[in-house]
């Protein structure tokens, strides 16, 4: 029988601390007012899991404020931000069926229809506000292209890549997000504002500035105040390049 000495010495050791990182939303990355946008914040949290991923928010994100990413695993990562989570990420398989691409010409003239032309409940939004610049926000206005499915052109500028002309992932996730909104808008007559409450996303291929872009949303359900939809991203040749499931919640 061992001597006590050398149990000890088999004893596992103990876990290492989780590892932090501080950031900070720039408050032109907003979604509703005060807040950072939904799809802007899973692409930050979920650089610190992977390309694959589901990534829940569970408060207003904090603009121009400290903020920490906590990273316990390679599978899990949280937001955040006075001693509350804002968001956690974690590990998961995208399950949801993407439909065939549409032309880019067909996108583009899809933009003219665009709901929040008439009325938007955040109009300020960097992802899909028409009260932004294009130089300032991203413009993606997605109009119908089919019951349900709404599409926009996309041509990424300069400024949002970050190394080798590559979109940044917080940027690939943003617009990932509010052309989902906008085709539950469409399909179910939401009158009140919607937010994005999860996201499950996959990054398939890297999306670089000045090359041409489908995004398509369509919705896939609502259950009273939760609506479910999804989105994705074709280059010039129909494939896709990322895609996601959302769930919206409807406040107010």
């Amino acid at each position: 029988m061992p001597h006590a000495s050398t149990i000890q010495t088999l004893e596992r050791p103990p876990k290492s601390a989780p590892k932090t990182h501080s950031v900070r939303i720039a408050s032109r990355f907003c979604g509703p007012p005060g807040s950072g946008n939904g799809g802007y914040t899973v692409g930050l949290l979920s650089k610190h899991v992977g390309p694959e991923a589901e990534i829940t928010l569970k408060r207003p994100v904090p603009l121009d404020e400290a903020m920490h990413v906590v990273r316990d695993s390679r599978d899990h990562a949280a937001l955040v931000h006075g001693g509350a989570e804002i968001a956690v990420a974690r590990k998961s398989r995208l399950e949801v069926d993407v439909p065939e691409g549409i032309t880019f010409a067909r996108a583009a003239a899809a933009r003219v229809q665009y709901l929040g032309y008439r009325t938007h409940p955040f109009p300020k939004c960097f992802v899909c506000g028409t009260g932004r610049a294009c130089d300032d926000g991203m413009c993606l206005f997605t109009g119908p292209v089919d019951a349900g499915v709404v599409a926009s052109s996309w041509v990424p500028s300069a400024e949002l890549v970050c190394r080798n002309g590559e979109v940044a992932p917080e940027l690939v996730c943003a617009a990932l997000d509010c052309p989902g909104a906008w085709s539950l808008i469409s399909a179910c007559g939401i009158a009140g504002p919607i937010v994005l409450g999860r996201m499950t996303y996959r990054l398939d291929r890297p999306i670089f500035a000045g090359d041409r872009y489908v995004v398509m949303g369509w919705a896939l359900g609502r259950e009273r105040r939760k609506s479910f939809c999804g989105t994705a991203i074709y280059d010039a040749a129909g494939e896709v390049c990322a895609a996601a499931y959302s769930t919206w919640i409807e406040i107010g």
